[in-house]
Parts: structure tokens; sequence; C-alpha cells
């Protein structure tokens, strides 16, 4: 079968999204298939027609807005009139993929990665986010034979949000068990990092800046346990913030200040993998206070590392997150006040436990290819 995938990016682009594409075309190779991926260029050395790994790769110079490319019609229509199936990501590549496949009469995939429909409100100011719902119902109405969603949680918000007449179908996204030996490469020490002594207990944050996140929930939280009396004077709330949204990143750290936290919320920049992965094993206590989440890779990554979550309920969190857990309701800054105070009060006792859960790339690649064979036997 001659599989087309259209993407805003892929490899070497550093992303969940584009891992995934390169994992889910990298496994469908190895059965037999062929497979054509066009992507926006990274650089100049991966400019035009490549081989990566046995895959035939085409980057183009897209122009990009919002860190979204605008692929003209004519780059893909070759490509995709030569597949059998076309299989395009959320977002920017949704209406020329459906246009072209529907002009060329070929079975169509699109990926949605999460659907947000009100729940922009929620993060965002009016305009933005009226903007922001206006185009994701744009997108995601694009007619395609298939949506796939990568949990639960996406396929339930895809149908709520975006019509109910959809043929949506949940596949997992895949994830290896944590290679934890790649932190051995690194020397960092998470208390030398956020100049720590030894006697602090320390509740680590990783991950974009962004109310998304759910910083602002936990900074509140914070202030809540503040406000009741709770004993902080040897808890850290540390953060490793990424550099993006640079805006967002100042104003965060600006916020800690206006209300006299930086004594006990730390924020530091992003770090290299393996010594990120060096921090999450050093930490306590890792928390995610996502507002939204479409899967929640992270998340999943610092369980199969054996650490002790404090989660929110958002998005698929509570679809992937497994081990010692606590979980509150999303966007209640006061039950993750309640959280962080059982845990600083009661210690390892206050989690509960979550069986394991596994993410086999097997299971995505099959499914995956279930799809495909359903659509060209209809066809």
């Amino acid at each position: 079968m001659k599989i087309c995938y259209v993407l805003p990016h892929f490899y070497p682009y550093v992303g969940g999204g584009e891992r995934i594409f390169y994992d889910m075309a990298k496994g469908l190779l190895k059965k037999g298939h062929e497979i054509r991926v066009l992507a926006r260029n990274v650089g100049q050395e991966y400019l035009g027609h490549k081989t990566v790994e046995g895959m035939e790769v085409y980057y183009f110079p897209w122009k990009s807005m919002f860190g979204h490319p605008l692929i003209p019609a004519k780059d893909i229509r070759e490509h995709i009139a030569w597949c059998d199936v076309v299989h395009a990501s959320i977002f920017t590549p949704a209406f020329p993929s459906s246009r072209l496949a529907r002009k060329y009469r070929k079975p169509s995939v699109l990926t949605v990665h999460e659907v947000r429909g009100p729940k922009w409100f929620w993060t965002e100011d009016k305009i933005h986010a009226s903007a922001f719902w206006l185009y994701e119902q744009f997108v995601c109405r694009q007619p395609f034979d298939v949506y796939h969603a990568v949990s639960k949680a996406t396929r339930r918000d895809i149908l709520r949000y975006c019509g109910r007449n959809k043929n949506v179908v949940c596949v997992y996204n895949a994830v290896n068990e944590m290679d934890t030996s790649i932190a051995e490469k690194s020397s960092l020490n998470l208390r030398d990092y956020f100049s720590l002594g030894k006697q602090e207990r320390i509740f680590l944050y990783y991950g974009r800046p962004g109310q998304p996140k759910g910083i602002y929930v936990y900074q509140q939280a914070i202030r809540i346990l503040q406000q009741r009396g709770v004993d902080l004077s040897q808890i850290r709330f540390c953060f490793i913030l990424g550099a993006e949204p640079a805006n967002l990143r100042r104003k965060f750290i600006r916020s800690i200040r206006e209300h006299g936290l930086e004594r006990i919320m730390l924020v530091r920049d992003s770090l290299q993998r393996e010594d990120l992965c060096r921090c999450i094993l050093q930490t306590d206590y890792v928390v995610v206070p996502s507002v939204t989440e479409g899967f929640g890779l992270s998340a999943l990554e610092a369980c199969q590392m054996g650490k002790k979550i404090i989660s929110s309920t958002g998005g698929a969190l509570t679809e992937v997150v497994y081990g010692d857990c606590l979980f509150f309701e999303n966007r209640n800054s006061g039950a993750l006040a309640d959280c962080l105070q059982r845990v600083i009060e009661k210690g390892d006792a206050a989690f509960d436990h979550v069986p394991p859960r596994s993410f086999p790339y097997e299971n995505m690649v099959n499914g995956i290819e279930r799809i495909y064979k359903r659509l060209a036997a209809r066809k």
C-alpha cells in the first residue's frame, strides 16, 4: 500500500507529534508499505527530496504563521495522486489534504491530537479563544474518511464539539518503556541546579509555560497553602520551563515575583533530554497540573520512571497516568492544594496506586494499518 503523510514538520524536528508520526511511518515501512512524507524543511540541510531510513521524505520551504506551515496545493498534488491513502495531521495540512484527496478520490485520514472547543476560553482571552475555536472547527470539519484520535478523551471531544456523524477511531500513541539509562550520560544534580540542600523536598514541574499546562492553577494552589499556614520551610516547588513561548515564560516568572513566591517557587531553563531525565529521577514528586492534554506523554514518561505523580484530571491524563498517583479536579486550585498538603503531611502514604499501563509500538502501527486496510477494502 502507498501511504502519503502530509505533516507540519518531520524528522529531525523535535516534538511529540513528530516523534509519533516518525515511529508510525517507520513501523509501516517495515511491514512492507511504501511511505512518502511531505513536511516543512528543517534548515537548509533538510530541504528537497531525502531518504530517511528508507522513507521518502520531501521537505518544502513552506512559509509559516504562528508556527504552522502554509501548504500550497501545488506542492502536494502529485504525491496525493500517487498514493493509496492520504494521512494528514491537524492543523494546516487538513484543508489542502482533504480537498486533494477528494479530487483524486483517495481515502483520507486526519490525526487529531487534541480538540479544545469551548475549553479555549479556559486559557485564552475572548478574542483569541474565539479565533482559535473557529479555526479548530474549520479544520476538524474538513471531510475525511476517518478521524484518528490519540486517546479516548480526544475521541469524546471530537464527537462532542465537531459533529457526531464522524467516523472517529481511537488508536493510542505509542510509548516504549522509558530507558532511564540515558540519565547516566548526565552529571547534572537536581539539587545543585536549583541551589538546594539535602533537606528540602522537591515538587517538580517540567514542560512549556502557559495556561494550558496549568501552571497558574499550580501557583494559586501554592498561595492557598501559604494562606492555610502550611509549613513550607522545607518544601520547594521547582519548574524546568521551556524557553518558548518566551513572553509567557517571562509573564509567569513576573507573576511569581509579584506574589512574593520566589523563595519557594524556583524556575530554571529547559534541559537536554539526558539531563532532564536525571532531574526527574532525582525529584521527590512530579506535578502535572495540565488544563488540557490530548495524551500526556511527559506524564507517562514520569510514571515509567517510577515517580510519584500529582496530576489533574484534564484531558487524557486519567487514561495514561499510573503507579503512585494523586488526582485532583481539573482547574481546581483548592483541590490541588489539598493534594499537596496531603503529601507534605503524610509523605508517600498519601498516594493511591493505579495498575501499570502500556502503549506498545505494535499496537499503534497495527491499529493504523487496520484503518488503512478497511479504507482500501471499502474503496
